[in-house]
């Protein structure tokens, strides 16, 4: 189907597909879930498999998964050629397998499961164990011997900086009417996690601003405190993680954990990784209906589903690991 026929196509399929979804307020129906038998039974047709509460755990993710990658996957297959920046986001998959590979391969666990995106995958899957041949001829092929421990978060930064290049380079390859607003749900996306990865090198690991600087990505370094990724991030660097006042005139202000009378304040990663979800959930499901018949709609879907996905995990985990009744209530009251 030509680039006009399947952007309608696809609008109202999408539609349709994200009112079953359960996020936004129907996220909540997740942790009403009595058990993971329950959890099933919402989320597939399929007969509850009769295995251990560990297993099944894993199941219902790896499941949940599977389901949302066959489903994007037809709906690029609805393009005679699908947009690159709908492929790129789809790689997101490779570059997190390749470094759950590179994990299991430095400790040599034995267990691996890999979210495989055929036919839009970049690394050959039946070739694993060995990194060489798995990584040959793509894009990753630098990435191709088992790394030490100690290396292991320095190449998943590398990886993850060079798929936000990947999916920035496709996205300025849209039609010009269509870039402006897939580059900013682009730059909201990351910027943030830029953001949110500062806050938890300052209150949790005690760096300095010089030392979270280099553990930041940019687009063009050379670019500094302009850079579209790190600058926001880079504002923060020099603010008191214990002094309210410094952050509350900040732009991302509205996403702070507020002071507390009977008590010292002190920034909460957390609150604020919790609060940016939320905006963005809703920055997509505006844009979604306010951009339809264009790449913003598969790329909207994209990021939705993936809140999804964060929303069937964190539910999964919470029954299998018995959360008591008053912490489901505030995860449940927070999509209210």
């Amino acid at each position: 189907m030509d680039r006009n026929g399947a952007s309608c196509y696809l609008y109202a399929k999408v539609s349709g597909m994200l009112k079953k979804s359960y996020t936004g307020k129907k996220a909540a129906h997740l942790f009403e879930a009595k058990n993971l038998q329950e959890l099933w039974g919402m989320l597939f047709k399929e007969e509850v498999p009769s295995v251990p509460q560990t297993v099944l755990a894993e199941l219902i993710e790896k499941k949940a998964f599977e389901k949302f990658i066959s489903e994007y996957v037809k709906l690029l297959k609805t393009y005679t050629t699908p947009d690159e920046i709908h492929v790129e986001l789809l790689r997101w998959f490779d570059f997190e397998n390749l470094k759950d590979a590179l994990a299991i391969l430095a400790t040599e666990r034995e267990k691996v499961h890999f979210h495989k995106i055929t036919p839009f995958n970049i690394l050959k899957y039946d070739e694993f164990p060995n990194l060489q041949k798995m990584t040959q001829n793509s894009e990753l092929e630098w990435c191709c011997k088992i790394p030490e421990i100690s290396e292991q978060q320095q190449i998943a930064n590398k990886l993850d900086l060079q798929f936000i290049s990947s999916v920035w380079k496709a996205a300025e390859k849209l039609p010009h009417a269509e870039q402006s607003i897939v580059k900013k749900i682009i730059v909201e996306r990351y910027s943030m996690k830029n953001i949110i990865w500062a806050m938890r090198l300052k209150v949790f690991y005690k760096m300095n601003a010089e030392q979270i600087k280099h553990r930041l990505f940019f687009l063009d370094e050379s670019l500094g405190s302009e850079d579209v990724f790190a600058k926001e991030a880079l504002r923060i660097l020099d603010f008191n993680v214990e002094s309210f006042d410094d952050w509350q005139n900040w732009k991302y202000s509205d996403l702070i954990n507020k002071p507390v009378s009977y008590k010292s304040w002190r920034l909460d990663p957390q609150v604020v990784e919790e609060e940016s979800a939320k905006k963005f959930f809703l920055l997509m499901k505006r844009s979604f209906h306010k951009e339809p018949f264009t790449a913003l709609v598969l790329v909207a879907y994209f990021f939705i589903k993936q809140t999804e996905l964060d929303y069937i995990r964190t539910a999964t985990e919470s029954i299998r690991l018995n959360i008591d009744d008053d912490h489901i209530a505030e995860i449940v009251k927070s999509f209210e």
